[in-house]
């Protein structure tokens, strides 16, 4: 038996957060609902995990999966990795979906009360309690970032 690749691996956190996303809105039952959407936000972090581990292995970086390290470590290489700058750009950015993709995370990991429910109205991704879709944004957003990764560095 042969061990998955770290795209495969990612592969799989993803459509597993997808399937559980999906579940969630279709289910007739409110109360199970939320713990898919936990499930879901928890295999999107997974998966965020993972394109970092198939960017550690395609740049040759052994920092592991904290994107400052990283960032640090391909600089000192000197190294531009374009994902690793947008994703620093996405961190930078308080209301990205990368760092709501993180306080849901938290949210759920840590039993946190929700920020979402302190949000603005004024804020343009959705919150937590919207049927889904501040998850299904991240899946998107989190998916498009894995694939234009990998054509980038399939390109060299």
């Amino acid at each position: 038996m042969s061990a998955a690749t770290p795209a495969s691996l990612t592969n799989q956190k993803l459509d597993s957060a997808r399937r559980f996303l999906r579940q969630s809105q279709d289910g007739n039952e409110s109360w199970l609902s939320v713990g898919l959407e936990s499930a879901a936000i928890f295999h999107l972090r997974s998966a965020l995990n993972g394109l970092l581990q198939e960017v550690s292995l395609a740049y040759q970086l052994a920092s592991g999966l904290q994107l400052e390290s990283l960032l640090r470590e391909a600089q000192g290489n000197g190294v531009v990795v374009p994902v690793l700058a947008e994703l620093q750009d996405l961190s930078s950015q308080p209301n990205s979906w990368l760092n709501q993709l993180e306080q849901a995370y938290l949210v759920q990991f840590e039993c946190r009360s929700s920020m979402f429910a302190k949000a603005s109205e004024a804020n343009l991704i959705g919150r937590g309690g919207d049927d889904g879709a501040s998850i299904n944004l991240f899946l998107s957003k989190l998916t498009e970032l894995v694939l234009r990764f990998r054509e980038e560095s399939s390109e060299y």
